[in-house]
């Protein structure tokens, strides 16, 4: 499993940092080739709601042999999210 957490830090005064989210990437072990897998995506609710899931999401036939952890992620969001920016 690949855990992403979103914190803000700060410079000045760390007791006034903050976990901002949380997404898991979990390999859902159906593949049927070394070089492709699918995934199970989860992101979480912000603090302090960090164990309430938010948004569910998959990631189907991804060339892992081929592509990074950071392709990974991207299509992660994407599939989950989906287009966010204007």
């Amino acid at each position: 499993m690949i855990r992403i957490s979103v914190e803000l830090l700060s410079a000045v005064d760390t007791s006034r940092n903050r976990l901002l989210g949380v997404a898991e990437i979990s390999n859902d072990g159906n593949s049927r080739s070394e070089h492709v897998g699918s995934y199970n995506v989860k992101l979480s609710k912000w603090a302090p709601k960090q164990n309430e899931t938010w948004k569910l999401g998959r990631v189907v036939a991804f060339p892992r042999k081929k592509l990074g952890v950071w392709d990974l992620i991207y299509v992660a969001l994407r599939n989950t999210v989906g287009g966010r920016n204007p």
